[in-house]
């Protein structure tokens, strides 16, 4: 038995199929099925069977397959721990955001992160919630900034910020009740029936905590539109297309939207908490640990910093 074989019945019970396996693992199929066999012999137990043209695991093979993504990860810690005593500068890092946040967030921590380690290679995900999540829990990602993780008993959410929700709308409606009298007191969504509106879709957190605070003032939106992120969304606020929901941040950097206007939503004055989400039990190298300590120190000043005029 070797690492490789290891990581070949891991493959192959993520992809069901042992061509597509094999192309992923750069081997070809006969290898792949040959190095299994002799896996198979030498333990005793059959790892795979056949079920309608795909590759599925038998009880002895989901206990192997769970063996070896622990046995694998333990590796991998070890490796990032010999990486730190040696001095290793140079290190992988992946980060998971979703877009909006990683333009607003990212480029003033990365300057100074780079400062301390220019080696480092860090790869920025741009994913909505629900994608990190996966990510984040098959380790194809280090860490994520989003909302809390649900599972607290492997995961550390730390909060880096309160994060409101505000209603974006065309400037054009400044105009019209009730946003010629708001100023920057709270605007009612009972009084938002007339207005078009721009949603996102429910899989993402933000699409579906707009449904809720709609549903909590028994109000029914004017769905015109339906799409798939907020930059989207704040685009075609902008060009007087209807009136959606954004997180607070958004809000300060005014400047690249010029015609939206940002409004309190009465009857709902609660926040999201902005974390940072990461394994507990998952060895951080030295470059990971400073990383994330820039992150606990600069983006909660961010969400201080008043909105672009």
């Amino acid at each position: 038995m070797n690492w490789n074989q290891l990581q070949y019945v891991i493959t192959i019970a993520q992809e069901k199929n042992i061509t597509r396996a094999a192309r992923k693992l750069y081997i070809s199929q006969p290898s792949l099925s040959l190095s299994v066999q002799s896996l198979e012999k030498e333990i005793g137990a059959a790892l795979f069977e056949r079920s309608k043209g795909e590759m599925l695991l038998t009880y002895a093979g989901t206990l192997f397959y769970e063996w070896a993504l622990a046995t694998l990860r333990s590796q991998n810690q070890l490796n990032a721990k010999l990486n730190d005593i040696s001095n290793a500068r140079r290190s992988l890092i992946r980060i998971g955001m979703s877009p909006h946040r990683s333009l607003l967030v990212l480029p003033l921590v990365l300057e100074r992160f780079y400062q301390d380690y220019p080696e480092c290679e860090i790869h920025i995900i741009e994913k909505p919630t629900y994608l990190l999540k996966k990510l984040l829990e098959t380790h194809e990602i280090d860490f994520m900034i989003d909302v809390m993780h649900p599972d607290t008993l492997n995961y550390q959410s730390d909060v880096l910020a309160n994060e409101k929700i505000l209603l974006a709308v065309p400037s054009a409606y400044a105009l019209f009740p009730p946003f010629c009298c708001a100023g920057d007191r709270p605007v009612s969504l009972a009084a938002l029936t007339d207005f078009p509106f721009i949603l996102l879709t429910q899989e993402q957190i933000l699409g579906s905590m707009s449904r809720r605070m709609c549903e909590s003032a028994s109000f029914c939106p004017n769905v015109k539109l339906i799409c798939g992120n907020v930059e989207t969304a704040l685009s075609l606020v902008n060009r007087a297309l209807g009136i959606t929901f954004v997180p607070e941040i958004l809000s300060k950097q005014a400047k690249s939207y010029p015609n939206v206007s940002y409004y309190p939503v009465s009857q709902f004055y609660d926040t999201r908490q902005l974390c940072l989400v990461y394994p507990k039990n998952r060895y951080q190298h030295t470059q990971l640990a400073h990383l994330l300590v820039l992150l606990r120190e600069i983006i909660p000043k961010l969400y201080d910093i008043p909105p672009e005029v």
